[in-house]
């Protein structure tokens, strides 16, 4: 899809191929993502008419039940219930207490780079998966397998109409259910962590059992691909447009968020009506699957001076990064954090970066991925 010539469309339209809502201002997209009249349980509600052409079950509820689960997609109470469980575990203070982890895992990752280094495969991916399996208590052994799961599993969100997607996205999630399940076996779950917090509220009756891995798949997937793909976006963008020696700050936040919303990780989301909305002098019908793209808004030039232009010294009140409203970002602060001690890392060990070789950029299956970032460095 091409994002930038959405701008020129108008800040909401009807795709009549897809049978869709598109949504790119960014006020329109800020108010659909508080509104009571839009549901995030699309898997469960919402399908394309790809959906109607492809499917064997119309009318049948899109993507797994373990995915149906997440409580990104799930409306109150089942959200709140879930969401609060988890929120502890992202407060500030431990968040704070992540970052000698988070910064000693950059150093080892950088430690021995001669003169090139694979932001993508040699830091971004590495980084966030040994800190997902921190968070949520599974081995650091399961950390290299993360990378693949969450490209299968990001297809399937996208692409569940096609048999392939659906038959590897399934594979992906039943194999982190068999990590989670022998992880509570060995009964070595760390005190602490999300199974153990995941584990004790279904003892309590607080959550069905599949809740356990389902949450757990949640983040797993939540938790490494929009911080890897947000770094290794990063980091190109500071090399490309020459602001490489922006992010050697002690005030590195305001940096942060002006490559949130230059890049978004996490382009678009969706949600599906369950009672009508207007919008834009536009109405939306219970039952229609509207797309917030939240990339675009964060490149509305109503809101943002030269959006397309990287501005290290803007000074960025709010974006869309992260989402907005109840469901925004729980593990934001982890993202930042890592972000920052990469961010860091780099620099403070690279005076010089440039690219060695373009960036590798692959599709897959409706998903593009930033495969390989290769800079020469200099000390």
């Amino acid at each position: 899809m091409d994002y930038i010539a959405l701008r020129g469309t108008g800040t909401i339209r009807r795709d009549d191929d897809l049978g869709v809502w598109i949504v790119t201002g960014f006020r329109e997209v800020s108010e659909l993502l508080r509104s009571p009249a839009l549901s995030s349980a699309w898997p469960e509600r919402g399908r394309t008419r790809l959906h109607g052409e492809q499917s064997e079950t119309e009318g049948a509820p899109r993507t797994a039940d373990i995915v149906r689960r997440w409580f990104m997609f799930n409306d109150a109470p089942r959200h709140q219930l879930l969401r609060g469980l988890m929120a502890p575990l992202f407060s500030a203070g431990r968040v704070a207490g992540l970052r000698p982890f988070v910064e000693r895992t950059v150093g080892e990752l950088l430690d021995g780079v001669p003169d090139r280094i694979d932001v993508v495969g040699g830091l971004s991916e590495p980084l966030a998966a040994r800190v997902v399996c921190r968070v949520i208590g599974i081995p650091q052994e399961v950390a290299p397998r993360i990378a693949a799961w969450a490209l299968d599993i990001a297809a399937l969100l996208v692409a569940d109409y096609l048999p392939r997607v659906v038959e590897r996205g399934t594979k992906a999630l039943q194999e982190i259910e068999g990590v989670v399940a022998e992880t509570l076996r060995s009964s070595q779950v760390p005190a602490g962590s999300a199974l153990d917090v995941l584990e004790r509220a279904h003892q309590e009756g607080l959550i069905e059992e599949p809740d356990i891995a389902a949450t757990a798949s949640l983040l797993v997937f939540a938790g490494f691909d929009t911080t890897s793909t947000f770094i290794g976006k990063a980091v190109r963008a500071l090399v490309h447009t020459g602001r490489w020696k922006d992010a050697r700050t002690e005030h590195l936040t305001p940096v942060i968020d002006e490559l949130l919303r230059f890049d978004t990780s996490v382009q678009q989301v969706a949600r599906v009506a369950v009672a009508p909305v207007e919008c834009a002098g536009h109405r939306i019908e219970p039952g229609d699957l509207v797309l917030l793209m939240l990339g675009v808004a964060n490149r509305d030039d109503e809101v943002f001076p030269a959006p397309d232009t990287l501005d290290t010294e803007r000074r960025t009140a709010r974006h869309l990064a992260f989402g907005y409203g109840a469901h925004y970002c729980l593990g934001s602060g982890l993202a930042r954090l890592e972000a920052d001690a990469a961010l860091t890392g780099l620099v403070e060990r690279f005076g010089e970066a440039e690219l060695a070789e373009p960036p590798v950029l692959r599709p897959h299956y409706g998903v593009t991925v930033l495969e390989h970032l290769w800079l020469r460095v200099r000390r």
